[in-house]
């Protein structure tokens, strides 16, 4: 197939910068890239009339499972569970999101679903999944996403724990190295787990070869994070110029920022929650203003799910954007060849000859106004296959 007359990005395209250019796909890959409109010659073609070219979007932090449309009694129908992750999952693909990474899901969901998308019965993102999250005794058994996590004190049950979830399949390993926003009694600012812990999570993943990733708000939980090896630090709400001394001097290790998670909607400026989210959005703002301002590559992550208003405004985009000074180009940076190196993706992030043929084609250029990715893209191509379009 071929993608004609596209506008392409330089820092995305391998160097091609055009405002008319062709990007030839065969076998689910990208076969070459032109700077001008290619005759097709008898081969397919899309006729991209000018729109922007990227690769797809890549959401490093996601739960199809347990934030939307899940009850706790859910867990007694291990079929209604996957039923709704198979079909929350494709809804991805709707925002352009090509890529997704599952940072935990009830009854191991997101791990059959990625099965379900990579055998073909279903057409869903590429997913890693870490199964289960690990984490210290931490919530009571009556949350309604008990389901979701694995518990377990000391690094023996850290290691056992971790064990469990590759043997599951798990792409990686997750872990709570911090009280969760979300639990009423939880509190961001507390570290909950011990560095033996940390550090054997981390080595029996590394022993898999793959690695951990680490829900951490608390300025020494990240601290602690850091010098065990986890290789990405989610949230990283609480961190202090102090850690990110620390995190520059530390190679492999990157932070996935979730603004949109602190995103409450809703005419009470008194509650509950818009007083613990309200306060955690400006700390982290803070120290990703600080960690963008030092040259960190950052990854992109919501931890919100495909259908939520987070995705439906391109909550992420815009709080990056609007709270924190982030260049446009720059936040499209982090959702796609960014964020692929960082979940060592090699195969997409970038359109050039060999990656997949993961794209989207978008109405307006994202690098100039970031909150064009916020809208439904005009096309979607996974693996080669158009999967999604927006006729006009």
């Amino acid at each position: 197939m071929l993608l004609n007359h596209v506008q392409l990005i330089g820092e995305l395209s391998g160097g091609v910068e055009t405002q008319d250019g062709a990007v030839r796909i065969q076998d689910g890959k990208i076969a070459a890239v032109y700077g001008a409109p290619v005759c097709p010659e008898g081969e397919e073609t899309f006729d991209c009339a000018g729109r922007t070219l990227t690769p797809g979007l890549i959401d490093l932090h996601t739960h199809f499972t347990g934030l939307m449309g899940y009850s706790g009694s859910d867990v007694h129908s291990p079929m209604k569970v996957l039923t709704a992750a198979a079909q929350a999952a494709p809804r991805y693909l709707d925002y352009g999101f090509t890529t997704i990474r599952d940072c935990g899901s009830v009854l191991r969901a997101a791990n059959f679903v990625r099965d379900l998308a990579e055998a073909g019965t279903v057409t869903a993102p590429h997913i890693l999944s870490s199964g289960l999250i690990l984490s210290p005794t931490e919530i009571e058994r009556a949350d309604a996403i008990y389901e979701m996590y694995s518990f377990g004190d000391g690094a023996d049950a850290f290691r056992k724990m971790a064990r469990s979830e590759l043997a599951e399949h798990g792409d990686f390993v997750k872990l709570m190295a911090s009280g969760a926003a979300f639990h009423p009694q939880g509190v961001p600012q507390h570290p909950i787990i011990a560095e033996d812990e940390l550090r054997e999570a981390v080595e029996t993943a590394s022993r898999k070869g793959t690695y951990v990733a680490a829900h951490a708000h608390a300025d020494a939980a990240i601290r602690a994070c850091i010098r065990a090896g986890v290789r990405t630090v989610e949230h990283a709400t609480y961190i202090s110029p102090a850690t990110l001394d620390e995190l520059e001097r530390t190679p492999d290790c990157y932070l996935v920022p979730t603004l949109s998670a602190m995103f409450v909607s809703g005419s009470d400026e008194t509650g509950f929650w818009h007083k613990r989210l309200g306060a955690m959005l400006d700390a982290c703002c803070q120290g990703l203003r600080d960690a963008y301002a030092r040259g960190l590559k950052i990854g992109f992550g919501t931890d919100s799910m495909a259908g939520m208003r987070q995705y439906e405004e391109g909550i992420e985009f815009r709080y990056r954007k609007e709270n924190c000074g982030m260049k446009d180009l720059d936040i499209l940076l982090q959702a796609t060849a960014v964020s692929a190196e960082i979940a060592g993706l090699p195969d997409r992030g970038v359109i050039r000859a060999g990656m997949r043929a993961d794209l989207v084609l978008w109405e307006q250029d994202p690098s100039m106004d970031i909150m064009a990715a916020a809208k439904r893209p005009s096309a979607v191509w996974l693996d080669g296959r158009l999967v999604r379009h927006e006729h006009t």
